[in-house]
């Protein structure tokens, strides 16, 4: 028997705050967060560029190296064609830095905002779901650092002629399909607690999914082609990833919907 929530449920102190003590709460909270943001980018900034430098390039040189073993001589080093490219490479490797190292100060300040105006039911929800989609971000995350990129640049190397080009690889184009497969990767990962989430509101069941599965891997393969570069390697290694999170999808919805049926008995 579903009933609206009532107003003693809404907050941990039973009282909603006023809209303009929504926006000061708001001001404040960015505002501290900022602040510990900006010192995080100056901190990476100044003490740690090559450190951070290493990390994110470790999977072009792991490339490189793989190459190597093959014989495939190529220098490590990335290009920059203008004295301010390696600048804007080190902010943006900072502010990286800077969001990840603060996440769980960042991640503090949205809870307490958001679980202000939220009920009691919402917010065990949220606290139900939201680690296991952090975890699921970090796994798309390492799967990219550690598995997909190499392969993809390995693959993209190999694949120039030598006896026509001479190849150099710039660190801005490196740096842009860095980002974009590891942003694809973290939101793709989400798919299996999508999938739970629409499950548990009844939106769809496991029938459902199994009767479109068919439709689901051309998809994948669809959106492989959109988020990598134009060669099968990456397109593959994106969709393959992609389908195994839907069938775990399929799997958390199936059990979502065994325990619905046992509740009805």
């Amino acid at each position: 028997d579903m009933t609206a929530p009532t107003p003693k449920e809404s907050t941990g102190d039973n009282k909603r705050m006023s809209f303009s003590s929504h926006l000061e709460e708001l001001r404040s909270r960015v505002t501290r967060a900022g602040l510990v943001l900006v010192a995080l980018f100056f901190v990476g900034w100044s003490f740690f560029r090559p450190w951070l430098e290493r990390i994110m390039v470790a999977p072009h040189r792991n490339a490189i190296q793989n190459l190597a073993e093959k014989g495939i001589e190529i220098d490590e080093k990335l290009h920059v064609l203008s004295a301010v490219e390696s600048i804007f490479f080190d902010m943006k490797i900072a502010g990286i830095a800077a969001l990840l190292i603060g996440f769980p100060y960042l991640l503090w300040h949205l809870w307490q905002f958001i679980a202000a105006g939220l009920y009691e039911r919402e917010r065990k929800i949220i606290s139900r779901y939201f680690p296991m989609g952090v975890a699921f971000g970090v796994g798309g995350v390492a799967f990219g650092y550690f598995v997909l990129i190499p392969t993809v640049l390995q693959f993209l190397y190999e694949m120039v002629n030598r006896d026509l080009m001479e190849p150099t690889f710039r660190l801005a184009d490196y740096f842009s399909l860095f980002l974009m497969l590891t942003l694809s990767l973290a939101l793709i990962f989400q798919l299996p607690l999508l999938l739970k989430g629409l499950g548990s509101a009844g939106l769809i069941t496991s029938d459902i999914l199994t009767r479109y599965r068919r439709h689901f891997i051309l998809g994948a393969f669809v959106i492989g082609a959109m988020l990598t570069p134009p060669e099968p390697v990456s397109q593959f290694m994106m969709a393959v990833p992609t389908i195994l999170l839907f069938e775990l999808g399929v799997l958390l919805v199936r059990l979502e919907d065994r325990t619905r049926a046992r509740a009805k008995r």
